[in-house]
């Protein structure tokens, strides 16, 4: 297996400054670029440390969450398990094809400096053009340490090795935005994101994020994206108190909903409800407590109509030292709560989870190629990984679009593979690069259609995209003697149910 390559030197100084604890709800997005003290900028906004008290529209910086990592078991080469080697072996490798992997965790040390090549790299914090070099002596912050991103670049180049390769520091919502701009105006054709920005809306294609997505779609850029790991973390359903008490009832009687946490998680649980953009509407308030009533964290935040900042959200994260089950309680403050509730942990799980509607941002709009996970070993009987994120989105819209393997051999991950809707997302970006590379006349988005009107499944014409797989399960077929694929003529028989990319944004010519 092809050893990563990046540009930069991985120097591991011992008087590396330790990363600064930062959770979200701690930064603040202004709208409004080049504030003076800004620890980063972008095109439209800064985040800085305190909210401004200036009138001036702010909210909290989505922070980006990844979706995967090592895992327990014997691992499978991917190249193997989607048939890349035949196209690698009839000389489709990714050539002519601009790729980019938007990642938050580029500070690991699982590799050796010596093993490593030339790749170009981009800092999206340092600077809003994403210019310099990323410079990974230590991260800013605790939740940019380890080798995400490595373990994401690792997997494309292996699947397609011909391709121009660019690594780009992305961790939070505003070095997103630079990003996304960024790869319009380098003119890539698609980038790999294995992560979420979360509560920037109720997860139904709109929103900020959202905003972002169709800036790379117009600009010719397919984004590739993990459906997410929290099928088993998340609730919907709409506000009940059928006894009038204030409380919501998340089953019949029941006013409390079952949270199993990890001790010293840094994330724990968000309540958020459907009033984005008339934000004030409603005012919920929600605590975490123990069995025996002890309040364990407290959401508590004021949602005033027209107040800057004010978002429908609540953030708790009990200080917990062991493992724990805790139960969440969700009270009315003030307003009608005629409105559809999610609740999600990104650490812990839900005894009662509710997995369809758990695809978070961006894979939720309808332009992101959003993918889900089914375990390699035995990969075309699988179902999803447990953990893999379902639609629909609370938009509408039939997500995943596709699965893609996860449990791969990984350098980065060690034997026990990387797992994840993390490990699937650039599995697919590299196949949608192998298919460029196969059909030079393609752009990234009518390749995404192609390996989904050839995904692997046994859904018959009538019956919609499946809720956790999408299309089916992403196979290469032999590429030779392989022409120009028509929707509906593959593998893949639910193509009637979805709306092409090629159909929804700017044709661009290729390179």
């Amino acid at each position: 297996m092809l050893q990563l390559a990046v540009a930069f030197t991985l120097i591991r100084a011992a008087s590396a400054q330790e990363a600064e604890e930062v959770t979200e709800g701690q930064l603040y997005r202004v709208e409004r670029p080049d504030v003076p003290g800004a620890l980063a900028t972008s095109a439209t906004g800064s985040v800085v440390r305190t909210p401004p008290t200036d009138g001036t529209p702010y909210r909290v910086e989505a922070l980006a969450q990844t979706h995967g990592g090592f895992g327990a078991y014997v691992a499978d080469d991917a190249a193997e398990v989607i048939g890349a080697e035949a196209w690698h072996e009839a000389g489709y490798t990714g050539e002519g094809v601009k790729l980019a992997v938007f990642d938050v965790q580029w500070f690991g040390s699982e590799l050796d400096p010596d093993e490593l090549g030339e790749f170009d790299t981009h800092d999206c914090w340092a600077h809003p053009g994403c210019t310099p070099a990323m410079e990974t002596s230590a991260p800013r912050f605790s939740y940019e340490e380890g080798s995400h991103g490595l373990a994401c670049a690792e997997l494309v180049r292996d699947l397609a090795p011909g391709v121009e390769l660019h690594l780009v520091r992305t961790n939070g919502y505003t070095t997103f935005e630079n990003a996304a701009n960024w790869s319009v105006r380098e003119d890539m054709d698609l980038a790999t994101l294995s992560m979420s920005f979360m509560n920037d809306s109720f997860y139904d294609g709109t929103g900020p994020v959202s905003d972002l997505v169709e800036v790379m779609s117009e600009g010719g850029v397919l984004l590739v994206t993990s459906a997410g790991n929290y099928a088993e973390g998340h609730w919907l359903g709409w506000f009940t108190d059928e006894d009038g008490d204030d409380l919501h009832e998340f089953s019949p009687g029941v006013e409390r909903l079952p949270v199993e946490l990890p001790g010293g998680a840094r994330r724990g649980v968000t309540l958020h409800w459907d009033n984005y953009g008339r934000c004030g509407d409603l005012d919920l308030d929600a605590r975490i407590v123990r069995e025996d009533g002890v309040v364990l964290a407290r959401g508590e935040s004021t949602q005033t109509e027209g107040e800057e900042g004010c978002s429908p959200v609540e953030r708790l994260s009990p200080a917990l030292e062991d493992d724990a089950l805790v139960y969440l309680e969700v009270r009315r403050r003030r307003g009608d709560p005629a409105t559809r509730l999610r609740v999600l942990t990104t650490s812990g799980d839900l005894p009662t989870y509710i997995r369809e509607g758990s695809i978070t941002d961006p894979g939720a709009h309808r332009l992101a190629f959003t993918v889900g996970a089914v375990r390699a070993d035995g990969y075309l009987t699988n179902e999803p990984e447990y953990f893999s994120s379902w639609g629909p989105t609370a938009g509408g819209a039939l997500k995943p679009d596709i699965a893609a393997p996860d449990g791969v051999t990984s350098s980065v991950y060690g034997a026990s593979g990387f797992y994840g809707t993390s490990a699937a997302s650039p599995v697919a970006a590299a196949a949608v690069a192998l298919v460029m590379s196969r059909f030079p006349e393609m752009t990234a988005f009518e390749a995404a259609e192609w390996l989904k009107d050839h995904a692997a499944t046994d859904r018959s014409l009538r019956q919609a995209p499946h809720d956790g797989l999408g299309a089916g399960h992403l196979v290469l077929p032999p590429p030779d003697g392989q022409g120009r694929a028509c929707l509906g003529s593959g593998a893949w028989r639910g193509a009637a149910f979805v709306i092409p990319f090629a159909l929804m944004r700017r044709r661009r010519r290729r390179h």
